[in-house]
């Protein structure tokens, strides 16, 4: 965790890593169980990740960014990165470092499926 995050902030932020990195299941129900929509959809979230990550973070409106992601993965199944994006206006930047693990973690999982 961000060294600048205060301990009450930590423990707000804590429930990030109990929540699990890709619920199938609300996938699965927003796809209609489809499974060639499914990987349709992990690859177009895949490719927003991919851009989201190869950007310059300090020349993005993170807030704009952060709030189109959570919508995003809410729909997908993406269950820390919308919880981290729902975070975000409150903590902003100090968050980077566990987004940024959050979609590595999404996409390594992602790749199984």
């Amino acid at each position: 965790m961000n060294k600048q995050l205060k301990v009450a902030e930590l423990q707000e932020l804590s429930d990030v890593t109990t929540v699990a990195v890709f619920d199938l299941a609300s996938l699965a129900r927003s796809t209609m169980d489809d499974v060639a929509l499914q990987s349709e959809v992990i690859a177009l979230f895949i490719d927003q990740l991919a851009k989201l990550e190869g950007a310059d973070w300090k020349k993005l409106d993170l807030n704009f960014e952060m709030h189109a992601l959570r919508g995003a993965a809410a729909a997908i199944g993406a269950m820390q990165i919308e919880m981290i994006c729902a975070q975000w206006e409150k903590f902003g930047g100090r968050l980077e470092g566990e987004m940024k693990q959050a979609i590595a973690a999404f996409c390594a999982v992602a790749a199984k499926h």
